[in-house]
């Protein structure tokens, strides 16, 4: 293939690959659409930190909430999951988990995952003072999860607080 040739082919190749995604959403439609409404999120969140019927009821009608976060302060994200979890609710936890909730470090704590959070902790030692939901800390899941050596280990690793105030604005 001669040098001008690789060029034209390059550069048409190179436009469809830009061009072809925008062209794909269909005209008038917003990429939002479809979304779920954010009081519909802060319903199914709240519902999770006490209540296992109402949760039960949600999820059974809009199955797809499930992994939604809901966002109370500026980048304070909420999932129902970690609701229940700083509520020390593990039947909800465990209702969410079995439907396939997403985790993080901070339902682990609670839930008792204690040798994966030491592993994490030990590969990432910033992740000790990192903000759950609201500002609430690993020792906090850790102390309502009931997971007493996990606690004491955090305490040794220098977590003191179970609560970070202020962290969200």
């Amino acid at each position: 293939m001669k040098r001008n040739e690789f060029i034209k082919k390059s550069i048409a190749f190179g436009g469809i690959a830009v061009a072809g995604p925008v062209m794909a959403i269909p005209s008038g439609k917003s990429l939002t659409q479809g979304l779920f409404d954010p009081k519909v999120i802060s319903e199914f969140v709240s519902a999770a930190h006490k209540s296992l019927e109402d949760t039960q009821k949600i999820i059974e009608a809009k199955p797809l909430l499930l992994n939604c976060a809901s966002q109370l302060a500026k980048g304070d994200f909420e999932t129902a999951i970690g609701g229940a979890s700083h509520m020390g609710r593990r039947d909800i936890a465990d209702f969410l988990v079995s439907k396939g909730a997403r985790l993080d470090i901070f339902n682990y704590a609670f839930l008792g995952y204690d040798d994966f959070v030491r592993r994490l902790i030990t590969d990432h030692p910033h992740l000790l003072n990192a903000p759950g939901p609201h500002g609430f800390t690993l020792l906090h899941h850790a102390e309502v999860g009931e997971r007493k050596e996990l606690a004491a280990w955090l305490e040794e690793k220098g977590l003191k607080k179970t609560f970070f105030k202020g962290v969200f604005g």
